[in-house]
């Protein structure tokens, strides 16, 4: 039989769904564990000397800045080889690079090359993390049938919380297990060590898996890019695809959901003045119950289109941002005190239901955006412009929505009142600029055929 002729092998969707979300969420929690122990770093990789707490979360949103460049060296590997290779290779040296965190010597020991090796290590993690994600969601979706796309790659969206609860758990359970005084001097090494392990086992569930059909067949016509780069900043139209997705829906997407969950972990640590151990309580619980309506919205998106979920996604964070900010301070601490303290059980349970609708509402946005964004853009080009426009808009831009908040509250001078909050400016913004393109410029995708050359057209008509 002509080789040509034979059917390619097929991957099982449950096995491609199983071993692409293990990698995502393997990102997702790197990602977390960074951002959740920059007290830690600011401690044992920065002088003792005042606060170093700013600069550490500069180190970490540096990962986020050099995401756009990764993105299109893994895009380019994923449109030319395959879409396996690419995210086998971004795992490898994702989780090297969260591992060799845990292994970097305290200032104390080697000095000012502490902070510069967290900085290569979140640099290399930026550059790997680029071309997990895009690679995950594309391998789905081109698995996938085309009335399930949104609902299959809800798997992936609903990794976010999944990575979050581990992350969450890990720490917990390793803070448990010795004195605070261990864990500030060691301790915290356990969590980012422990993520090699999880590396491993995605690695070995993910190399068994064959190419997606989807780019198979592409390649068996040779109609594969030859310079997915090139092609991706020079085909008609496709920059303003990806302008279109960076602001109709990354960036505002991403700032969303650090905003519920980070900035708002930090809002209750640093302003509310929330006992550590009540603060992670409420993001686990928020966490574990919001989960479910990642993969929701995803699905919803393939009934009603994914810009309505998008839009009343974003509509509900415009609201609930300034709303839950202010009543976070209200119920936690209102007599303004100035020390770490405790709230009723009664207070806990109102602050975890506000923080639960803010975290719904960054559900919305972000369920339907990953089917959103490969349906988007044609095949051939797929991975290096999802890839670029996700990791500009979620990265660079939605990435740094932690650090910003915490850099605009500490440089500009308010009332006393205003301070604690002037830093929700920047989600804010964004999520009204992704309104208003979402309205006026984004077309509606989930009807595109993947299997097309030129998977969606949307510049016929300009």
């Amino acid at each position: 039989m002509d080789i040509t002729t034979q059917t390619p092998p097929k991957n099982n969707i449950l096995t491609v769904i199983i071993a692409s979300s293990a990698g995502t969420l393997i990102e997702w929690y790197d990602m977390f564990l960074a951002i959740i122990l920059a007290g830690s770093l600011s401690v044992n990789l920065f002088p003792s000397e005042g606060s170093h707490f700013l600069e550490t979360l500069a180190v970490v949103a540096s990962s986020f800045m050099f995401r756009p460049i990764g993105s299109l060296i893994f895009g380019n590997i994923g449109d030319k080889i395959g879409r396996k290779y690419s995210f086998l290779l971004s795992l490898i040296l994702m989780g090297a690079s969260t591992f060799l965190i845990g292994c970097i010597p305290n200032f104390g020991s080697i000095g000012w090359a502490a902070p510069i090796l967290l900085l290569a290590c979140r640099l290399m993690q930026g550059l790997a993390i680029s071309g997990e994600y895009a690679g995950a969601v594309i391998y789905v979706a081109e698995h996938a049938p085309a009335n399930k796309r949104g609902f299959y790659t809800g798997f992936i969206q609903a990794t976010v919380p999944i990575g979050l609860l581990v992350c969450l758990s890990v720490i917990f359970t390793t803070r448990s297990l010795m004195t605070e005084a261990d864990f500030n001097s060691f301790g915290w090494r356990i969590p980012f060590l422990l993520s090699s392990v999880l590396v491993l086992l995605s690695y070995f569930a993910r190399k068994k898996l064959h190419e997606s059909p989807v780019f198979e067949e592409l390649k068996k016509a040779g109609k594969t890019s030859k310079s997915p780069v090139k092609e991706a900043f020079t085909t008609k139209g496709n920059v303003k695809l990806m302008l279109k997705t960076i602001f109709g829906g990354n960036a505002a997407q991403s700032s969303v959901m650090q905003t519920s969950l980070f900035v708002t972990l930090f809002f209750m640590q640093r302003a509310v003045k929330i006992e550590d151990t009540t603060v992670l309580l409420i993001t686990g619980v928020v966490t574990l119950f919001s989960a479910y309506f990642y993969q929701y919205f995803g699905a919803l998106s393939d009934k009603v289109g994914r810009k309505k979920v998008l839009i009343s996604g974003l509509v509900a964070s415009l609201i609930l941002i300034p709303v839950s900010f202010y009543l976070f301070m209200k119920i936690g601490n209102p007599d303004g005190l100035t020390e770490v303290h405790s709230i009723s059980t009664a207070a806990t349970l109102k602050i975890m239901g506000i923080s639960f609708l803010l975290s719904v509402a960054g559900a919305a946005t972000y369920g339907p955006l990953g089917a959103f964004m490969l349906e988007i853009f044609p095949t051939k080009i797929r991975y290096t412009s999802m890839g670029f426009a996700q990791n500009m808009g979620n990265g660079f831009i939605g990435g740094a929505t932690t650090f910003v908040t915490e850099f605009i509250k500490t440089s500009f001078v308010v009332s006393a009142a205003l301070t604690p909050f002037i830093g929700l400016a920047y989600p804010i913004l964004l999520v009204v600029i992704a309104i208003i393109v979402n309205v006026t410029l984004v077309p509606e995708t989930y009807k595109t055929d993947l299997s097309e050359e030129d998977a969606l057209n949307l510049n016929s008509n300009e």
